[in-house]
Parts: structure tokens; C-alpha cells; sequence
């Protein structure tokens, strides 16, 4: 074979290669379609429950009281948006800074939840430009003169199964020196495993944080209310699934979401996906398992080791 004629079926190949590569959504729908796919897959919101007003009486009381506490749930409960949605109907954002007075401060903390970035997380939710800057002994002394100078009466820190012990000791601190109550937000291992922990230095830890709450998972009439809500939000009229008016499929949504918010959202969005892809699909339990039945349920509580 002449080199012209090798190089042009090389040429032919690699066009035919390239066209296989063509990622496979591109291939099974039109433009307008996979456009309405992406919006779905970014679909996020919220809905507050009767568990959240009683979440935020519980906040309310702490803070009055001046009491240090924590809060579990089991993750993807909603429960640290939920948190959010507590700061922002006390505290306004004036683009990165938080107006003042800030009398709720919530912060979520990063992996590995040292002192450091304890107070890098709190200084960033204010929106103070030194965020970052300086010693650990710098980061302390601004953020304790920052959460006195915004007068802050209740500070909130989410993910707080990542902090450190030398982190639980910086919040101890703030409780017993700037009497701001603490309360900690985190999963089922945070009062399970570490605030329970049989260990001399975390007494001071379990001993600070008596107070408990326990955040619920959805019940059925709940998951009607957040399929219903996401449907009007996310759906056209002319393309709205009803799933609610299904009860054999609000029934697979309860269990295979376990009452958890995020996960139910989760499975709205693969259906609505589903639906627009397979427009004849019926809906019911028996063809979501089918058709889904590779999907785990999630864990709610895992028993604790002796």
C-alpha cells in the first residue's frame, strides 16, 4: 500500500474511532433533550417540614438558655440545609458578609477538623478577609473578637464528626469564656461514637454537650409534600409525573429513599430522566424495582460496637 493511500485510511479510521467516542447521550437523544436532562440532573432545592420548625424551637431554646448541644440525623437527611435555612431567618448576606448583627453563625467544617480549620471556617462564613491568615493563635483572637463584635448568640458547626478533639476544646472555649452556646451538627457517629467515647480526654467533651436532639427522617405523608414541591418546581405542567396519586410508587419512594430528603431527591430526578427518555414507561413499584433494582437502600444507623 502507497503511503498517500495508507495515511487516508488511517485518516478514515480515526474518524470512525472519534465518532464512537461521541458520548452515548449525545447518540440516544436530541439536543433538546439532553439540554432538559441537565437541567433536571442540577435540580436542587428544599422544602421545610413540620420537623424543621420543630428543629429551630429547639435551636431558639438553646440559645436562650445558653445551653451547648448537638444534633444527629442520618446522612442525607437535609439536615444541614436545614441549619442554613435556621441562619438565614435571623441573618442577612450583604454579598460575601454577613449584615450585622449576626446573631446566628453556622459553619461546616472540612476534613480534618483541626483548630485551624475550625476557625477558617467560621471566618469564612462571616466573610472576613483574613480568613486565612496568620497563626492559630491570630485565627483565635479574630475570630473570638469577630463573633463578639457581630453579636453572635448561637454558633452552629455542621459536619462536626470531623473535628478533632483540639477542635472540641477551641468550642469549649468559646462557650465558657464568650458564653456562646455550641451546637454541634453531625450524623448518628457524632453522639454514638465520639461524644460517648470512653476515653479520659473526651470527658470534658461529652461533659459540655449534654443537651441532644435527634432530627427525624421523612414520613410517607412528608414525601408526598417534597415530591409534590419538587414536581411544581422542576417540572412543566404538561410534563408533571403525579407520582403522589401512584401510592404503590409513593411506597417505593419511602422505602428506597429511607425517608432520607436527599436520596428521595436523588430518585425524582433518575425518574424524570427515565420518563423523558421512555415516555411510555409505566409507573409503579414493581417497574421502578425492575428498572432501578440495582440501587441499595441507605443505612440509617448502623449498631454500635461493644
Amino acid at each position: 500500500m502507497s503511503e498517500t493511500n495508507l495515511a487516508s485510511a488511517n485518516l478514515d479510521f480515526q474518524k470512525s474511532f472519534d465518532a464512537s467516542l461521541q458520548p452515548a447521550e449525545e447518540l440516544r437523544r436530541s439536543p433538546e433533550a439532553q439540554a432538559e436532562v441537565e437541567r433536571i440532573g442540577k435540580a436542587n432545592t428544599y422544602l421545610p417540614l413540620d420537623r424543621d420548625t420543630e428543629l429551630f424551637d429547639w435551636l431558639d431554646d438553646q440559645r436562650d438558655a445558653k445551653l451547648c448541644g448537638y444534633v444527629t440525623s442520618a446522612t442525607g437527611s437535609g439536615l444541614l440545609k436545614a441549619c442554613q435555612l435556621y441562619r438565614t431567618q435571623y441573618v442577612k448576606r450583604r454579598g460575601t458578609l454577613l449584615e450585622i448583627p449576626a446573631t446566628v453563625i453556622y459553619a461546616e467544617i472540612d476534613q480534618h477538623g483541626g483548630p485551624t480549620d475550625l476557625y477558617c471556617s467560621i471566618m469564612e462564613e462571616i466573610g472576613h478577609p483574613l480568613s486565612h491568615v496568620g497563626t492559630l493563635r491570630d485565627l483565635r483572637s479574630r475570630a473570638w473578637g469577630t463573633l463578639k463584635g457581630y453579636g453572635v448568640k448561637i454558633l452552629i458547626i455542621g459536619n462536626a464528626d470531623y473535628l478533632t478533639l483540639e477542635a472540641f476544646n477551641e468550642l469549649i472555649d468559646v462557650f465558657t469564656k464568650l458564653r456562646i452556646p455550641v451546637i454541634l451538627v453531625g450524623t448518628y457517629y457524632l453522639g454514638d461514637n465520639i461524644l460517648e467515647r470512653k476515653s479520659l480526654p473526651y470527658v470534658r467533651v461529652h461533659d459540655s454537650f449534654l443537651e441532644s436532639y435527634e432530627y427525624p427522617n421523612l414520613a410517607e405523608e412528608d414525601i408526598i409534600e417534597v415530591v409534590d414541591d419538587w414536581e411544581r418546581k422542576f417540572l412543566p405542567e404538561n410534563r408533571r409525573l403525579n407520582l403522589t396519586q401512584i401510592q404503590s410508587v409513593v411506597s417505593y419512594l419511602r422505602l428506597k429513599s429511607g425517608g432520607l430528603m436527599e436520596p428521595l431527591y436523588d430518585l425524582l430526578r433518575k425518574i424524570a430522566i427515565l420518563k423523558l427518555d421512555e415516555p411510555a414507561f409505566e409507573l409503579s413499584q414493581d417497574n421502578l424495582t425492575r428498572k432501578f433494582g440495582r440501587r441499595k437502600e441507605p443505612k440509617i444507623k448502623f449498631n454500635r460496637k461493644a
